[in-house]
């Protein structure tokens, strides 16, 4: 998901050293939480929060705490209304949009006396940091991983692509052994971008270095090449696209897709589709570029609004959710994985192949580019992805026209 860390802008009069604590505000003690706290968060996730406040409130009868489901597309418009109405969350999840709550300074930054950052994943450290400044504290991490089917490939002789040769090998092995497809290979949306930002860092490149834009690369050119090789080999179909949850896995179970990349949300759906069979779900990691087999590590941290008007309570309650024990129990409630190390030390996931598969992958991850419009770039790699599926633009033309696009949009900073 190569060394696990990130792309850390300079600017704004901030140090890249900083310990993390500027503007922070006091440190948070450990006298019991009082007073209301309100959380919007995902409704899966809202879920585990609910569970975790209950617990939480037994520990600080003083405190209140109301969890609202607010979903993520949903969360910038949301939060932009209620800063001018000056009625605020006092936590957020902001996952993969927080650079942009950091832009308009909608979050505080992390107080002394929350959590060790040293007790989590780096890459899960990185994707909260800017500037050397942490917003958030990482609550889960959404690894990505290579799901395969075993039985197919076992009737293929085949074992689990370690190489991008191998995986283009192994999806025609498996289109033989009866499968429609040989993978599946994301071409719109939010997946498409997460298919080609791994293949972008296992070929050695980058999105932004030293505050510049670099998809005009040979690094980006190979990746954006194999990223279509797929098509052009007949291992996956450009017309197929998914537009529902639980699609892919149902695919997967049924034989329409032999293979795919996907995050390890996706294990127990795939399993469910599969009626429990593991005999059938293959799990590895991602088959190494030409450089690494570094993949994205998406997830989420908690952050608390820089507006909110019960900070006190809502670190403490952010302290409590992403401890060793609270991610634990996220883990056993939602089967979302955790940030913290330790909470891997004992239990399912020490235990199992699958636990040991995704930690593996953690440590070779890296967070998604540290720009402050990261959204709008994203978007732009899922454009030009569509049209490499369908074979109407080559690598190098998308390459540069990515660049391009990508120095219009800008970086956000001043």
């Amino acid at each position: 998901m190569v060394a696990a860390g990130a792309l850390v802008l300079s600017g704004c009069g901030r140090s890249s050293e900083s310990t993390g604590t500027a503007d922070a505000g006091p440190a948070v003690d450990n006298s019991p939480a009082t007073g209301d706290v309100t959380i919007w968060a995902a409704q899966n996730e809202g879920k585990t929060l609910s569970a975790l406040a209950k617990s939480f409130t037994a520990e600080n009868p003083g405190v209140r705490i109301t969890v609202t489901p607010v979903s993520f597309d949903e969360l910038p418009r949301k939060v932009d209304t209620a800063v001018a109405s000056g009625q605020v969350p006092d936590i957020i999840q902001p996952s993969t949009g927080l650079q942009s709550f950091v832009a308009t300074g909608g979050i505080a930054p992390v107080p002394d006396g929350v959590t060790d950052p040293k007790d989590f994943f780096e890459p899960a450290v990185s994707a909260v940091t800017f500037h050397g400044i942490r917003y958030a504290v990482p609550w889960y991490v959404t690894v990505q991983s290579f799901y395969y089917r075993a039985d197919l490939a076992k009737k293929a002789g085949v074992e689990a692509p370690k190489t991008w040769d191998d995986t283009i090998k192994f999806g025609k092995a498996l289109k033989n052994a009866g499968a429609r497809h040989g993978a599946l290979i994301y071409t719109k949306g939010t997946a498409a971008w997460q298919t080609v930002l791994p293949l972008i860092y296992e070929a050695g490149g980058t999105v932004l270095k030293d505050g510049k834009f670099t998809f005009d690369t040979p690094e980006v050119i190979t990746a954006l090449d194999h990223y279509q090789s797929f098509f052009r080999e007949g291992v996956a179909d450009p017309t197929v696209t998914i537009s529902t949850a639980g699609e892919t896995e149902a695919g997967f179970a049924d034989g329409t897709f032999g293979s795919y990349l996907t995050g390890s949300f996706s294990y127990g759906l795939a399993l469910s589709a599969l009626h429990g069979d593991t005999a059938k779900l293959g799990l590895a990691t991602l088959p190494a570029g030409p450089k690494s087999g570094a993949g994205y590590l998406g997830g989420s941290g908690l952050a608390v609004m820089a507006s909110a008007h019960n900070k006190d309570a809502a670190w403490k309650f952010v302290r409590y959710a992403t401890s060793a024990q609270g991610e634990q129990k996220a883990y056993e409630i939602s089967g979302v994985l955790p940030a913290a190390r330790t909470a891997w030390k004992s239990g399912p996931l020490a235990e199992s192949a699958v636990g040991k598969t995704f930690a593996s992958q953690i440590e070779n991850s890296l967070p998604q580019p540290q720009v402050l419009t990261w959204t709008e770039v994203r978007d732009a790699i899922a454009r030009y992805a569509e049209q490499l599926a369908r074979g109407v633009i080559s690598p190098k033309d998308a390459a540069t026209r990515l660049q391009a696009e990508a120095e219009k949009i800008g970086t956000g900073e001043r």
